[in-house]
């Protein structure tokens, strides 16, 4: 309950960047939600199955959209699979 808490209000967030970058928020709610201590990011989960250890690093999600907390502050960063995963339609 809590992780999905964390995920609503962090899409809350996210909201007016994705509009006003073009960002689906219907693609972002439907992505992994991770929470650190100072940030959390959205992923895209991998379709790749995974094969042991020999392809570990192509399962592994892609981080679309980052909010971390500096001085004080929320800021978005995006990443180089933003617009390949979140792009508006």
């Amino acid at each position: 309950m809590q992780e999905e808490l964390e995920k609503a209000l962090a899409v809350e967030y996210a909201k007016k960047y994705c509009i006003e970058h073009g960002l689906s928020i219907e693609k972002l709610q439907m992505q992994r939600f991770a929470l650190s201590a100072n940030e959390c990011c959205f992923a895209q989960p991998s379709g790749v199955k995974p094969k042991g250890l020999t392809n570990d690093k192509e399962t592994m999600p892609k981080v679309t959209l980052i909010i971390k907390f500096v001085d004080g502050q929320l800021q978005i960063e995006e990443t180089e699979y933003t617009v390949q995963f979140l792009k508006g339609e």
